[in-house]
């Protein structure tokens, strides 16, 4: 049985994000989850990793992450967030779906320049983005898919921002990648 755990973008305005995949995806895995930041709590603007990544620590008690078959949805500094917490072991997923990785800013602000997270992140990993977006461009993610996670397979959507809820566009893509 597959599960679901969903880590939304940094600003809180991704708590909706969240909420639409938890919506349209959820109901077709055994259990599913989205995960809530600090920051958007404390009304902070920007997402803390070492705080979100001792959350995930403390939820490995929750059924969900014992589930032999944890798929990871996440956009842009969720993204991020996912790659950390399973190159630190916290999560381990079967699969990863990923939407507007914002490699450019994670490069020296989260990585620093040490792309061993992304590199050493082996699972089948779908990825969603924007030929437009302007948050993170989509020619220096395609490049850096193909140097560092060269198995994902990228799939270029035609949107000129970096919302990505167009959930009829995701299904027939995602529900293929689940199915394999």
């Amino acid at each position: 049985m597959q599960h679901l755990l969903i880590l939304p973008g940094n600003s809180v305005e991704n708590r909706t994000w969240g909420e639409v995949l938890l919506a349209q995806y959820g109901p077709k895995f055994g259990s599913a989850r989205m995960v809530s930041y600090e920051h958007w709590e404390a009304g902070e603007p920007k997402i803390d990793f070492d705080v979100e990544l001792v959350k995930l620590r403390e939820l490995q008690t929750v059924p969900l992450f014992d589930a032999s078959e944890l798929v990871v949805m996440a956009k842009s500094a969720g993204t991020l967030l996912a790659f950390i917490a399973a190159a630190e072991g916290i999560v381990q997923p079967a699969k990863a779906i990923f939407f507007g990785i914002p490699f450019a800013l994670a490069a020296d602000g989260v990585f620093h320049d040490d792309w061993s997270v992304v590199q050493n992140f082996s699972v089948p990993t779908l990825v969603f983005h924007n030929h437009d977006d302007p948050v993170t461009q989509h020619s220096y993610t395609e490049a850096t898919l193909r140097q560092y996670l060269p198995h994902a397979t990228l799939i270029t959507t035609l949107g000129t921002d970096h919302w990505y809820g167009d959930t009829d566009t995701y299904d027939p893509h995602i529900a293929d990648f689940l199915s394999q």
